[in-house]
């Protein structure tokens, strides 16, 4: 097989695709908004515990925590705003189900649809959507010396959702998820929800499907330049237009299209990828590497 092989597989498997995006500024929180922010979501999530009653510490320069009872912990990460949160009750440590198979998948859902709503009201912009993405599950199961198996149990559930800017979805870590164990008490949560500006400063361009795995299989080889890959080493899984939201800890001022670029590889050894290259002709701010990728003039 030859390479572009792996370029026509990404770009058949190309969604989303507009021959024009808009792009945002992002409205960067202050350190002490995000902390608020991050109060006000916890006592709404956790009703045991009051806004004022949760004191944040510094834990280095970019980062706050809210310590919180049973090893529980708020983390905010101040170059994005973003906020996660974990913690688990005596309740919450008990299975959610001794048997998987009686587990009301439906209903844990709802639940976790409930709360990612709670979550996301103070954020939702006019131009924004909230849409469910997946229900990740953990599962264990006993077994005894003579062999013998106990059923299957489920642990936890993880509900991922995702961000609709302008139609095209917020790439990147999801953008609400809510965690449940026992008794559907929450384990964890939480938001990775960069805030743009009302209206958009520019109307962008988009490159082609074709042109976008060009970008992705030249940052591929970048990284791993031993050799041209091709679909003997990976299967692609997407290949998606949307804005992308980057790193938690680093900030971020313009919310541009990219294309995103799902590899998973075909060997057990192998290494699957995630890229993400501008989708702009020029890249309003640089994604990864500023001394490879043209970058527009102003923001």
């Amino acid at each position: 097989m030859a390479e572009s092989d792996l370029l026509a597989a990404l770009a058949k498997k190309a969604e989303g695709y507009r021959d024009r995006v808009p792009v945002f500024h992002i409205a960067q929180p202050s350190a002490a908004e995000s902390v608020h922010q991050a109060q006000a979501l916890a006592s709404l999530v956790w009703n045991e515990f009051t806004e004022c009653g949760l004191r944040p510490d510094n834990v280095g320069s970019f980062q706050s925590r809210i310590v919180l009872p049973n090893s529980g912990r708020v983390d905010v990460f101040h170059p994005s705003g973003a906020i996660a949160a974990s913690m688990r009750n005596p309740v919450s440590r008990k299975p959610i189900a001794v048997d998987e198979r009686r587990a009301d998948r439906k209903a844990l859902t709802g639940v976790t649809e409930r709360i990612a709503a709670t979550i996301a009201k103070g954020q939702i912009g006019p131009d924004d959507q909230l849409r469910f993405e997946s229900l990740w599950q953990k599962k264990g199961q006993g077994t005894t010396l003579k062999g013998e198996k106990s059923p299957v149990a489920l642990f936890e559930v993880l509900g991922a959702f995702r961000r609709y800017l302008h139609g095209l979805p917020v790439l990147g870590r999801a953008s609400i998820h809510v965690g449940l164990g026992g008794g559907s008490q929450v384990t964890q949560w939480g938001i990775d929800w960069r805030r743009v500006r009302p209206e958009p400063f520019a109307q962008a361009a988009v490159i082609s499907p074709e042109e976008g795995a060009k970008r992705m299989l030249d940052d591929l080889f970048w990284r791993r330049p031993e050799r041209p890959f091709t679909l003997e080493d990976f299967e692609v899984k997407g290949f998606t237009l949307g804005y992308l939201s980057l790193s938690r800890r680093r900030q971020q001022f313009v919310m541009q299209p990219a294309w995103v670029a799902v590899l998973a590889p075909r060997s057990r050894m192998g290494m699957g990828h995630v890229v993400a290259v501008p989708a702009a002709p020029r890249a309003f701010e640089p994604i990864d590497r500023p001394a490879k990728m043209p970058v527009a003039a102003g923001r």
